[in-house]
């Protein structure tokens, strides 16, 4: 017998009370509580969100800590990036080489915002995810939950390598003239400038004098540069993890729908009385089941829509600017590739944010297969007449997709990403023709 204990709440007052179910313990505080399983498998979200302050279940002074030091960074790192490219204004290749990095500060804070904004609504999706698992008890639903989260584990842990990795290059081009002064004499040219040069990742040097600030400035460069990648990171794949959760929900009512009858007696009572209509009762769970995942699903709407649709605006020319650094520096290949990484990565965000949404969207039609398409596992024609009524009101409102939006009005779906993506390559090309 597996024995599992949820954590313990940090209120030492509580009272606690015991229930085993499916071959867990559970533990009771009266706070939000997560079983041993769902915890390990949302543990690295909850160390990005953790590290930000953002966590809903973070105990208070650690949440303090961490979200003032978050602050810190965010406003700092905001404060000399565009101080830096508003000073250059008078060199035109240093400005539009500095609003990229500006940009995506702009959309990061704003997503901190959004975050802590909607913190009551975050805090209720995922006592809904505790909820749902603390109430299934078959176990082939029970997989069902744990395969789509097993699945979403995996996806941030992607994510969060492939955003991370998309940073190394900036990240190691500062490190590079310290090296080379590691190195020894005569293993360089002699008229080499790398190990006298001191690049930062982002051009201050118009707002502050590099040469007598360099190494507060580096450190502080990385540090600010990390919090805004965890910011991205964190709040990307807790999204993922609320949409992929509505995702098995509706997997989880079709299951239940392909189990309406659980006998193939064609000698049926079409009108039975409704206390002793098993596939009625059935039908019944279904829909209200079904009408929870589609409140769920707005309720994902509603804390992200404004966000997604400042978010989309930004990476489309984001995308742009970071694409034509890169073509503007193929005589330099080290800087062309820092560049290329970069757009690569903002397109592999902005696919990030449609991706779970299209997923969502296919799910919740997928219901129809269910019941009519397949046959085989459906049997809904030995329902009573009241249920298959039920079943038809159903079927009309699973046929249209549950979709999540930028805005209210653009949908996100793998359609309008590569539409966006288009946009930003001709945002690109117009670029390119002033060069």
């Amino acid at each position: 017998m597996r024995v599992g204990i949820k954590r313990l709440s940090f209120d030492t007052q509580a009272n606690c009370s015991f229930q085993t179910t499916r071959g867990y313990i559970y533990i009771n505080t009266g706070d939000i509580i997560m079983d041993n399983t769902l915890d390990s498998l949302l543990r690295v979200n909850r160390f990005l969100l953790s590290s930000l302050g953002q966590w809903p279940q973070q105990d208070r002074i650690s949440k303090t800590c961490t979200i003032i030091s978050a602050i810190f960074f965010l406003i700092t790192q905001g404060y000399l990036q565009t101080g830096g490219m508003i000073a250059a204004w008078c060199d035109q290749p240093i400005f539009m080489e500095s609003i990229p990095p500006v940009l995506i500060s702009i959309v990061c804070v704003f997503k901190f915002i959004n975050f802590n904004y909607n913190a009551d609504k975050m805090r209720t999706l995922l006592e809904s995810i505790q909820s749902d698992w603390n109430s299934i008890n078959d176990e082939e639903e029970m997989k069902i939950l744990n395969s789509w989260t097993k699945d979403s584990r995996k996806n941030t842990i992607m994510y969060a390598g492939a955003v991370y990795g998309s940073m190394v290059p900036f990240m190691l081009g500062p490190l590079v003239p310290i090296f080379c002064k590691l190195l020894p004499e005569g293993l360089l040219p002699a008229n080499s400038s790398i190990a006298s040069a001191k690049p930062l990742m982002f051009h201050v040097e118009y707002f502050y004098d590099v040469e007598k600030y360099y190494y507060p400035l580096l450190i502080h460069s990385y540090f600010g540069t990390m919090t805004y990648i965890t910011v991205v990171i964190a709040i990307d794949t807790m999204f993922m993890v609320y949409v992929q959760h509505a995702c098995a929900i509706f997997v989880v009512v079709g299951n239940r729908l392909e189990h309406l009858v659980d006998h193939d007696n064609i000698n049926i009572n079409l009108k039975p009385n409704i206390s002793n209509d098993e596939s009625y009762s059935r039908m019944v769970k279904c829909i209200i089941e079904h009408s929870k995942a589609l409140e769920y699903a707005q309720l994902i709407e509603s804390a992200n829509s404004f966000s997604f649709f400042f978010q989309l605006g930004f990476n489309m020319i984001t995308i742009s600017f970071t694409g034509f650094q890169a073509i503007t520096k193929l005589d330099r290949p080290d800087e062309a590739f820092r560049y290329a990484t970069f757009t690569i990565a903002q397109t592999f965000v902005l696919f990030f944010l449609s991706w779970p949404s299209q997923r969502l969207a296919d799910e919740s039609t997928r219901i129809i297969e269910a019941t009519f398409v397949n046959l085989t596992r459906s049997a809904w024609y030995l329902t009573s007449i009241r249920s298959r009524k039920l079943l038809q009101l159903f079927i009309l409102r699973s046929s249209v997709p549950c979709q999540l939006t930028a805005g209210t009005f653009y949908i996100l779906n793998m359609e309008n990403f590569s539409a966006v993506v288009r946009t930003s390559m001709s945002y690109f090309m117009v670029l390119c023709s002033m060069q």
